[in-house]
């Protein structure tokens, strides 16, 4: 039967002080912050009432809390099921993005050996949303990261940075995104202020892919719920289980998608996936990523993370390797079935701006 693995980050065996302590504050010790499930779990929250048993484990000031399950063992192999165990990026409370605040190791390694450059201060924008319609052709994603070097230009020079794709009233929108967001590096009107900027010439888009459960009980005590509830509590758990191909079905979706947006953009999309969902793919499907080649024009790229044991006999996440293999497809259609895969349009680069520009620094790095 599977049972969770990893609550708040520490492995259920671990009921150290220090384990402890950050779970019962509900912390993401990968955020740094208190804990969202992965930002789809809002469904499975727990109010703290007088009648729910776990009031007592956490701090009395705290009201609700999410289940902080990290991953689950299902026979031997053990299954990331929130995307920020993988990688994550987020403020402090205060909004205030403070270089590599929470950066692990392993996700700096990840970084790096996908292309990300070093030396440089690198903005993260999370869950940025681009729509855009023309005549029945609709865009409409939500892009896990995007990452991008920040440079500083005065307001007045943006259409030399981006010619020919301007208009006043974009001016006008992205200059109150700006402004309302703290881009402007001294808040003031003048066509000369300087304003912080994602370097879209050297920008990475970063999909994080990670199971999800399945085949959870209420009345049995299966669900996210009572599996969370039980272990804090000391009492024998089973946790739900490992839906693999609803994941990967949904990520199929959009690989080539997003790729293809990518590349028209002069950028990359970097896929981040546990090894044992990227095996499960493979044994169910043709795909073969051994015998994939090389397509610098039209690569899809995986970076694949794994568990391994570190020198105190624990598991840890790692990097593991870099997946660079043809698309199959030409990203500007070819006239085949498998063109129904690509967008109809791709959004010019200033409405990609623009909605970088609508969210706030998730984080800035250094490597």
């Amino acid at each position: 039967m599977p049972n969770i693995f990893e609550v708040f980050g520490f492995p259920v065996a671990d009921r150290t002080q220090q384990a402890e302590t950050v779970r019962q504050s509900r912390t993401c010790p990968f955020m740094g912050e208190i804990c969202d499930g992965g930002g789809n779990r809002y469904q499975t929250k727990i109010k703290l009432t007088a009648q729910e048993p776990l009031s007592d484990y956490f701090h009395p000031d705290i009201t609700e809390v999410i289940p902080g399950i990290c991953s689950i063992q299902a026979g031997d192999d053990i299954w990331v099921v929130c995307p920020r165990r993988l990688f994550s990026a987020k403020c402090d409370a205060a909004g205030i993005p403070t270089v590599n605040r929470a950066l692990q190791p392993y996700e700096s390694d990840l970084l790096i050996h996908a292309g990300v450059p070093q030396g440089v201060d690198i903005g993260v924008w999370s869950e940025v949303a681009l729509k855009h319609r023309v005549d029945d052709a609709e865009i409409n994603y939500q892009f896990d990261y995007i990452l991008a070097p920040l440079v500083a230009k005065p307001f007045s020079q943006l259409p030399q940075i981006l010619p020919g794709e301007f208009t006043p009233d974009d001016l006008g929108d992205l200059s109150k995104s700006a402004r309302k967001n703290g881009y402007y590096q001294l808040q003031h009107k003048s066509a000369d202020a300087v304003i912080t900027l994602p370097d879209l010439d050297q920008m990475f888009i970063l999909e994080v892919m990670t199971a999800s459960t399945s085949g959870s009980d209420a009345e049995k005590s299966t669900d996210i719920r009572s599996a969370f509830r039980n272990y804090l509590l000391g009492v024998e758990h089973t946790s739900p289980g490992i839906n693999k191909r609803q994941v990967w079905g949904r990520m199929v979706s959009q690989l080539f998608a997003k790729t293809a947006l990518a590349n028209e953009w002069k950028a990359r999309t970097i896929w981040v996936i546990q090894d044992s969902l990227l095996q499960n793919i493979e044994r169910t499907t043709r795909l073969n990523t051994k015998a994939v080649s090389s397509h610098p024009e039209r690569n899809i790229s995986l970076v694949v993370m794994a568990y391994r044991q570190n020198a105190i006999k624990t598991k840890e996440i790692a990097y593991q390797t870099t997946i660079n293999g043809d698309a199959g497809i030409n990203f500007e259609g070819d006239n085949t079935f498998t063109d129904i895969l690509l967008p109809k349009v791709t959004p010019p680069k200033i409405e990609l701006l623009q909605a970088i520009m609508r969210r706030k620094l998730a984080a800035i790095l250094n490597l």
